[in-house]
């Protein structure tokens, strides 16, 4: 197979356009193949073991693996972070929600607390830009843990910490070591799990099939309980005015608004994403 091949053979998973800037990605990030250089027919000067290197490529796009965890990585922020199928792969709107945190902090040594890091985009992102924080990442997953702080290592940010913590176990967050220390804090950011499961049939099977479902659904009859931690947490644990940043299910946006109102908290608005959604939640505490 050829990267012409792969781009027919990808058109009916994701579409051509999808597909072409796959493949595109692909030829480039792993081969150092531009457009160019392909139009110039130099992706028939690959190596045999390149070549053989591509075949598997292709056989686990074809698959409908996400082309972040065949490659192991992705871009987020201005940094490269490692992804694999233990974590999720960050969105655009995400990436909004860390800029909007960035406009709002107004102390560089703010204490920041990232609930369901993941990959640690978030909070390595945040650490980074703000190197005299202090950041917490907390997560239940040992092996997205692991990721988070190879992450860290790798990018070279050292002022932020993980550690493993159930959200829904409040109790026990709160008076977790390293959230007690560092306790309270200036910001509360969190991307945590809130598609219901019956929207899973609605999604595509490149996510469904490769992404962690830990950290992408919640149940139909309590579509909000990673909210309701989110919400007792800051409570316990955000300083005076302190915010609360999270990303939100579009369709919930009145409900998780109403959750934020009715816990107490103030100022509690909605933000758009850059097309129109409601798709972050902003609040503070009184």
């Amino acid at each position: 197979m050829n990267y012409r091949e792969l781009i027919v053979a990808l058109t009916p998973l994701h579409g051509e356009g999808e597909a072409r800037a796959i493949v595109r990605m692909v030829m480039e990030e792993r081969y150092g193949l531009s457009q160019t250089d392909l139009l110039l027919g130099k992706d028939t000067t690959l190596s045999a073991d390149d070549r053989i290197d591509f075949e598997k490529i292709a056989l686990r796009l074809c698959s409908g693996e996400p082309v972040q965890y065949v490659l192991g990585y992705t871009d987020f922020c201005g940094h490269r972070f490692h992804v694999t199928p233990d974590v999720l792969i960050p969105r655009p709107e995400t990436e909004e929600l860390v800029q909007y945190a960035i406009d709002e902090i107004s102390k560089p040594n703010s204490t920041l607390l990232d609930l369901c890091t993941g990959s640690g985009c978030i909070a390595i992102s945040l650490a980074s830009a703000f190197p005299d924080a202090h950041v917490v990442g907390v997560d239940i997953s040992e092996k997205a843990l692991a990721i988070a702080q190879e992450n860290a290592a790798v990018l070279g940010v050292s002022n932020v910490d993980f550690i493993q913590q159930d959200l829904l176990s409040v109790p026990s967050l709160v008076s977790a070591e390293k959230v007690a220390n560092f306790s309270p804090f200036d910001l509360i950011i969190s991307n945590p799990p809130y598609v219901r499961a019956s929207e899973a049939e609605t999604m595509s099977a490149t996510v469904l099939n490769h992404e962690p479902h830990l950290a992408l659904f919640v149940p139909d009859n309590d579509p909000l309980c990673f909210y309701h931690a989110i919400a007792v947490v800051a409570l316990r644990s955000l300083k005076a005015s302190g915010e609360i940043l999270v990303e939100i299910n579009s369709d919930l946006a009145v409900e998780t608004r109403q959750l934020f109102v009715d816990a107490g908290l103030s100022d509690v608005g909605v933000l758009c994403d850059q097309f129109g959604r409601p798709r972050m939640l902003r609040a503070r505490r009184s």
